[in-house]
């Protein structure tokens, strides 16, 4: 999930400036702005929603809220491989698609990051729980490595501008992986439904 979401900083960045109709008042690098603001905006109506189902008794397991998450990653690629496909004449992306993929990744990491500290610190050893809570942050920094590899597969040749005659080119190279990284999403979320029976007799046991 994090390899895939820290894109926002990579390759999703350097997509707008190549790529996306920003109305050129705005460098790219400020839209990353988008997943504070739907944090601060979207986290209450989470921690509701969550604490509803539960009185309910309908509230969707661990594993089911990480699969949500990898699976609202792969949403927000879409919508940017979406936007490819209806750019303009001068390969730009209308910016409405760029705020979908910030809203449903945001919602993604909803689902999963404090869930996520949450379990850790409910299912570890009491005398361990700092421990496994470090090796859950250092699951993250692992991650963002991974995630510069792949922002590097992506990467645009350094021959190609951010000028319009080379617009075509770039869109063609990130929409195309994009699309690669919805599906691997979508299989890797899928994959976590079906075993989710499985993760949910452990987490219980």
């Amino acid at each position: 999930f994090w390899a895939l979401f820290e894109q926002a900083a990579a390759s999703v960045t350097l997509f707008t400036d190549r790529n996306v109709n920003t109305g050129g008042e705005l460098p790219a690098g400020m839209f990353q702005a988008l997943n504070p603001f739907f944090i601060v905006l979207f986290a209450p109506v989470f921690a509701y929603l969550w604490a509803y189902l539960a009185k309910q008794n309908i509230e969707p397991n661990t594993g089911i809220k990480f699969a949500l998450a990898i699976l609202l990653v792969g949403v927000g690629f879409m919508a940017l491989v979406l936007g490819a496909n209806l750019a303009d004449k001068n390969f730009k992306v209308h910016l409405i698609f760029l705020v979908v993929m910030y809203l449903c990744h945001t919602f993604g990491e909803l689902c999963l990051s404090p869930v996520g500290l949450s379990m850790v610190s409910r299912l570890s050893v009491t005398r361990i729980a700092g421990l496994m809570m470090g090796i859950w942050f250092l699951s993250s920094s692992l991650a963002g490595y991974v995630s510069g590899l792949i922002a590097g597969l992506m990467a645009v040749p350094n021959d190609v501008s951010p000028t319009e005659s080379d617009a075509a080119i770039s869109l063609e190279i990130y929409s195309s992986n994009f699309e690669i990284l919805a599906v691997l999403s979508v299989i890797v979320a899928m994959c976590l439904f079906l075993i989710n029976p499985l993760i949910k007799r452990y987490l219980t046991n």
